[in-house]
């Protein structure tokens, strides 16, 4: 993947496909075995009937914004390592329909396996990848007088491309696992590299002196270094056991994170405080009748949450669905109403009308016997009142007679 909108995969059939994701689009797919007799340019010292019969594929790709051996302009080229040591070398040109193509330029043989491609500007030292900055220069005719330094697991190469002349070391004894180019703050750039001897060394660039050494298989697991990651910076993210993995960083004081009488440093890669939702289960009967173990809404609240608030898309989503009911509620009381009304004739119109007249003398009816009813409760209101009154005047009159 690239900073400049391409990305490249490669398979163990042995197939290259590299993409524009500006479209995106499919602008190159071929297979590696073709790239030997295309190649007019390429030093190949293991030409042997032996190593052709090998499958080959892809191991490490990377992309750089360099001059070419015998250009004079500078190109965003794809760099391609393989497990049989080979390097093929391509160019991302742009076309008259406002796309880019891509054309093999040549390939380089090495001793062994490649795990780093690293593109060097040979000026400044800083590397050469294909940035935005970079492919902007392009348009202004800048050019970037570049190297590859290439690290195989015998050895380490540092050439222009697409030919194999350059400086060259052979790692004696041991063989490198992993290893990446890295920045001690303003010093400048190193070779960090991981060996099978659990071992961890630095070389200088370009003259590939080695500069120091330490060992690092008390904390990382050796059988498991050439899964390890090397960052730009120099920390380094290996494995220590089956589930459990170590950051170190080779610009330490000297001072052990974690020496081996276990005793372990209080520094911690995760949040012990965080709750984890419980792994979701069902039942055997759910099992027996094809339940799935884990469902998207499981899925939805292991990762987010259960307080997670709904995303924009599924806010739109669910507008529009009920924008959808709405709309087919209105139609369907619109097309049978006037599908009614269309199919109705001379009689059904006259029964229907006799219906709708009688529906509203009843419902008059209905009213004024309401209404009757409402004064006759009103009459007779008035009438117990009346009565009422008189007989509390009648008791008052005599109640004044008598004394009381």
């Amino acid at each position: 993947m690239s900073d400049v909108g391409f990305a490249a995969a490669g398979f163990q059939q042995g197939t290259l496909v590299v993409i524009d994701l500006r479209g995106p689009a499919v602008i190159y797919q071929a297979g590696l075995d073709g790239l030997v007799s295309q190649s007019k340019r390429g030093s190949f010292r293991r030409s042997n009937s032996h190593t052709q019969a090998n499958a080959e594929w892809p191991t490490c790709i990377e992309f750089g914004v360099m001059t070419l051996e015998g250009e004079d302009y500078s190109s965003i080229l794809l760099f391609v390592g393989t497990n049989l040591g080979r390097l093929a070398t391509f160019k991302l040109l742009p076309e008259s329909h406002g796309g880019y193509g891509v054309k093999f330029v040549g390939s380089s043989a090495m001793e062994d396996r490649i795990i780093t491609i690293a593109p060097i500007d040979a000026e400044l030292g800083d590397p050469a990848e294909a940035t935005q900055t970079a492919v902007a220069g392009l348009r202004e005719g800048r050019k970037i007088n570049g190297v590859v330094l290439i690290v195989t697991t015998s050895g380490v190469k540092i050439f222009r491309p697409p030919a194999a002349k350059g400086a060259h070391k052979t790692f004696e004894d041991v063989f490198c696992d992993s290893a990446a180019v890295v920045r001690y703050q303003a010093a400048g750039y190193a070779l960090l590299g991981l060996f099978g001897d659990g071992t961890a060394k630095t070389y200088s660039i370009p003259a590939l002196k080695q500069i120091a050494s330490a060992k690092v298989d008390y904390v990382l697991d050796v059988r498991r270094l050439p899964e390890a990651v090397i960052t730009p910076t120099g920390d380094i993210v290996g494995w220590t056991g089956p589930s459990e993995v170590a950051l170190l960083n080779v610009w330490g004081t000297g001072s052990d994170l974690w020496v081996p009488n276990n005793t372990r440093s209080l520094d911690k890669l995760f949040n012990v405080e965080a709750l984890v939702p419980p792994r979701p289960t069902i039942s055997n009967v759910q099992w027996m009748t094809g339940t799935l173990h884990v469902t998207p809404a499981d899925m939805d609240a292991l990762i987010g949450g259960p307080n997670r608030p709904p995303s924009k898309r599924m806010i739109e989503q669910r507008r529009a669905e009920e924008e959808q009911q709405r709309a087919i509620k209105r139609s369907a009381t619109a097309g049978s109403s006037s599908g009614e009304k269309e199919d109705e004739g001379y009689w059904a119109y006259m029964q229907r009308q006799m219906q709708e007249r009688t529906q509203n003398l009843n419902i008059m009816g209905g009213s004024m016997d309401k209404v009757e009813e409402s004064s006759s409760n009103w009459a007779d209101d008035v009438n117990k009142f009346v009565s009422k009154q008189k007989k509390k005047a009648v008791m008052g009159f005599v109640g004044s007679k008598l004394g009381f």
